[in-house]
């Protein structure tokens, strides 16, 4: 029995031996033997079992490279859209600004041209408050005492006239609109020469008074100033005709709308003094 059990052991403990002499002879033997096409059986064996590891970190690699250029490339296209639209905010700008200009220039040449038609001393102005309310029947002006201005000198745009000076500081001058309820101002049609009074409704339109009911008076007609009120000149234009029909009485019922539009004034003239000798 005991021979028996020392026989396979010694049986056990020579196949632990050869087994794995066995494996390291067979590795000698792939490092040296070639596949017909030249290439060593153990590399092939190597490279097989490398494949799949390979290719699993190629797929990796090449997923990763992938989104990381598409993020950058994601990165920089935002930051060159931005790049597109601060530039498309800043010729909106420029463009509004040039526009700005171009529309005050026009509103100073037709001021200029006022003023050489006109045989008054002219004095620049810019609008700086107006009162809060839809309609604004009282301006700011930027001049005063130190620049020439007096109580009652006509206000006036490339348009026409917008008012007069009803209060006057050092540095800035209150405007009275034509639209105000307490403005009058002498005038006549320009066609007839038919005389009458403007005068203000703190509305839009204006009333023209004291024009007879025998009168023909057309839609369209122009109404200027008629020089006999002492302060605004002869000739100057105040508005248009957009109704005129029979009154109850004695004079006719018209409704002038005024030539300026007085809710967007920016620049205005005053009218001083005349020029010597004129």
């Amino acid at each position: 029995m005991s021979s028996e059990l020392t026989s396979r052991t010694s049986k056990e403990r020579a196949l632990r031996i050869t087994i794995p002499l066995l494996v390291l002879q067979l590795i000698i033997l792939s490092l040296q033997i070639e596949r017909p096409s030249g290439t060593l059986l153990f590399k092939t064996w190597a490279l097989a079992i490398q494949a799949p590891v390979v290719a699993v970190s190629s797929g990796i690699a090449g997923w990763v490279a992938h989104v990381w250029k598409g993020y950058i490339w994601m990165v920089g296209a935002r930051a060159e859209n931005e790049r597109l639209q601060e530039a498309v905010r800043q010729l909106s700008l420029t463009n509004s600004s040039y526009e700005q200009i171009k529309e005050e220039n026009l509103r100073l040449r037709r001021l200029i041209s006022l003023g050489e038609s006109v045989p008054f001393e002219i004095l620049g102005a810019r609008v700086i408050a107006r009162t809060p309310s839809f309609l604004s029947n009282v301006i700011y002006i930027d001049r005063g005492f130190r620049d020439g201005v007096r109580i009652d000198k006509p206000v006036l745009s490339g348009d026409g006239i917008i008012g007069r000076t009803v209060l006057v500081s050092r540095r800035q001058s209150q405007v009275q609109l034509i639209t105000n309820p307490d403005a009058s101002i002498g005038v006549m049609l320009e066609s007839s020469r038919t005389p009458g009074v403007l005068r203000g409704t703190g509305d839009l339109l204006l009333d023209l008074s004291y024009v007879n009911n025998t009168e023909q008076v057309a839609v369209g007609e122009v109404v200027l100033s008629s020089g006999l009120d002492g302060v605004f000149p002869k000739g100057l234009v105040l508005g248009k005709v957009v109704d005129s029909r029979k009154g109850k009485g004695l004079y006719r019922f018209i409704k002038v709308e005024p030539e300026v539009d007085l809710i967007r004034l920016e620049e205005v003239s005053v009218l001083l003094s005349r020029p010597p000798g004129s």
